[in-house]
């Protein structure tokens, strides 16, 4: 039930005000860690450069960073328990074009989450509804 009322709560925000905007870190050059059928996200609506998870105080920081962006509507954070099949619990909504690095964070709270195979991954979604998927990642 709290999923479905999440899931209404984010669409009456995205129809309300059109978008949430994403909040940005300091920049850091990392290498790529998206792809696309085992080859590197390269000419897509964003580069990618980094992915990272970390276990902190019993939660998982989930960063991610991006060297530009065009055309981008939003990305999806993914998790995953059992490593295999993966579930959206949360939406990053962007729509600004850049040509810089930006530095993404999200925490996760780990509430309710059983699994021993603990795997994130980033749905990255176009405004003309194409996506791609980074690799997936195991917290640190």
């Amino acid at each position: 039930m709290k999923k479905l009322i999440v899931l209404i709560y984010i669409a009456a925000v995205t129809i309300l005000f059109g978008y949430a905007k994403a909040g940005t870190l300091n920049p850091v050059v990392l290498p790529s860690a998206f792809i696309i059928n085992n080859t590197p996200a390269i000419g897509f609506p964003v580069n990618f450069e980094d992915l990272t998870v970390k276990l902190i105080e019993n939660k998982a920081e989930i960063n991610w960073s991006t060297a530009s962006e065009k055309d981008n509507k939003q990305f999806e954070i993914q998790r995953s328990a059992d490593g295999e099949d993966f579930k959206t619990i949360a939406i990053v909504f962007t729509l600004n074009d850049s040509n810089t690095i930006k530095n993404y964070r999200f925490k996760d709270d780990l509430k309710g989450v059983k699994g021993k195979s603990l795997r994130y991954r980033i749905k990255q979604v176009d405004t003309g509804n194409g996506y791609t998927f980074s690799k997936a990642v195991s917290p640190a």
